[in-house]
This record gives structure tokens, C-alpha cells and sequence, in this order.
């Protein structure tokens, strides 16, 4: 069962001494479905159907994603992934009490699945329970050593907890599998900002803007030049870490 989307729900942001602002986080990254060969083609089967709810979710149709995941379910009760997936969209509408059964329903059938424990975790992380979201992440990374996303977010959760040197680590590791994760470099520079280390911040937002500039992210890489402007006029700041 392929096709999965592989996302890292944006579930906090650092507080910072940077104007209230917080930095960018984990976009989507999403595997092409393979679709029927025309929109309005009959969907006949539980794996068309799943294709369809990818689809549905990249274009931001999450209620219709929602319908064709229901239907996947009732065609095959064992599609880890349509519960993955429903699970995600569950909880980027908010509904984290759906969601969070979606991703035990998803890890009753493999209790080995990573990328369910990484979902889980930011679920709970967007609630405020940091330590029981490390365990998942720590458990998708059991599982799965090369989760560049779960690495991010257990980066986040550790900065949630004020463990910086933890998350720094977390973001180092994040960055050796994925040099293009923009959110990576933007958040360890935030972390390093709070820390002292005026130099390795200002290095990491520059290559943060640098590459959401390049993958078009305008948005991300104006927030990032926001970031980089105000520690370059506060050179003397040693702001303590803040959770």
C-alpha cells in the first residue's frame, strides 16, 4: 500500500524573544497518487478510492478526502494507510479526539508502523503533552531510523520542554537526511538565537530563506528574512532559551 502521504503536522511553533513570532514549520511533502485516467472515471476499488482522498487532500478538499477514507475503510478494514491519512486530515480540521482513534485504529493492525507514531505525536504535541509525544516519536524512530520528520518534530517537542541541546541535535539529524528542510535550519536557528550563538542563528535563517525562496514558499521565506532581520539588529541579544 503505497502512496502515503509522509507530512509532519505543524504542531507548535518555538516562543521566541523575536516579536512574538514564531518560526516556519514542516510543509507538506507529499507521494503522487496514481490516479484514475480522468477525474470522473469510476472508482472500483479500495486502492483508486484511497488515490482519490490523497488527491482530494493535496488541493485542500479535506471533507471529501474525509469521504473517500471512510470509504476505503469499509471496502478494506486492514488499509493502514487510509486511517494514516484520515487521521491527518481529521486533525488539521481540529478534530484531534477523531484523529488520535485513526492512529490507534492504524497501530492495532502494525503496531510497527512509523509514520503513525510520528502523526500521533504531533496530535498530542498540538494538545500540549510533549513527553507522550518524544515516546511516539521516539517509537516511529525505533521503527523507522531515517524519519526525517519525525527527527523535526521531536525537535520541536524537546524546544516545547525547553530542552534545547536536545532539539538542536534533533534538527542536526533532521537536516543530514533532508539538507532541503528548510523548517529545520529555520527552527535550529531560532533555538541556536536563544542560546547566544548569534552566528550559527543567522546562518540557519539564511539558508532557511535561501531554500523556501527556491521552492517557491513565499510565505516561509518572508517570515524567515523577518527572523533574520531582527537578530542582525540586536547583536548583542543572549535571550535564554524559552519553551
Amino acid at each position: 500500500m503505497n502512496n502515503i502521504i509522509h507530512r509532519a503536522i505543524a504542531i507548535l511553533g518555538i516562543a521566541t524573544a523575536l516579536g512574538g513570532l514564531t518560526p516556519a514549520v514542516r510543509a507538506a511533502s507529499t507521494v503522487k497518487p496514481s490516479l484514475p485516467s480522468s477525474p470522473s472515471a469510476p472508482v472500483t476499488n479500495a486502492q483508486d478510492l484511497f488515490n482519490r482522498g490523497v488527491e482530494k487532500t493535496e488541493r485542500g478538499d479535506l471533507q471529501g478526502a474525509i469521504e473517500d477514507f471512510d470509504g476505503v475503510v469499509r471496502l478494506n478494514p486492514s488499509f493502514i494507510e487510509a486511517y494514516c491519512n484520515r487521521g491527518f486530515v481529521r486533525a488539521e480540521l481540529g478534530n484531534y479526539k477523531a484523529a488520535m482513534a485513526d492512529f490507534n485504529s492504524a497501530l492495532r493492525i502494525d503496531p510497527r508502523h512509523a509514520d503513525a507514531y510520528n502523526k500521533r505525536g504531533t496530535v498530542l504535541a498540538q494538545k500540549g503533552n510533549f513527553s507522550a509525544a518524544i515516546a511516539d516519536f521516539n517509537a516511529a524512530l525505533r521503527y523507522d531510523s531515517h524519519h526525517a520528520d519525525a527527527y523535526y518534530n521531536r525537535g520541536l517537542a524537546h524546544s516545547g520542554l525547553g530542552n534545547a541541546p536536545a532539539a538542536i541535535a534533533d534538527y542536526d539529524r533532521a537536516i543530514q537526511l533532508q539538507p532541503e528542510m528548510a523548517e529545520a535550519y529555520g527552527n535550529r536557528g531560532t533555538v541556536r538565537y536563544h542560546l547566544g550563538d548569534r552566528a550559527g542563528a543567522i546562518a540557519d535563517l539564511q539558508q532557511a530563506a535561501r531554500i523556501f525562496s527556491a521552492q517557491g514558499n513565499e510565505p516561509a521565506h518572508q517570515q524567515a528574512l523577518t527572523f533574520l532581520q531582527t537578530m542582525q539588529q540586536s547583536p548583542t541579544a543572549k535571550p535564554p532559551v524559552q519553551p
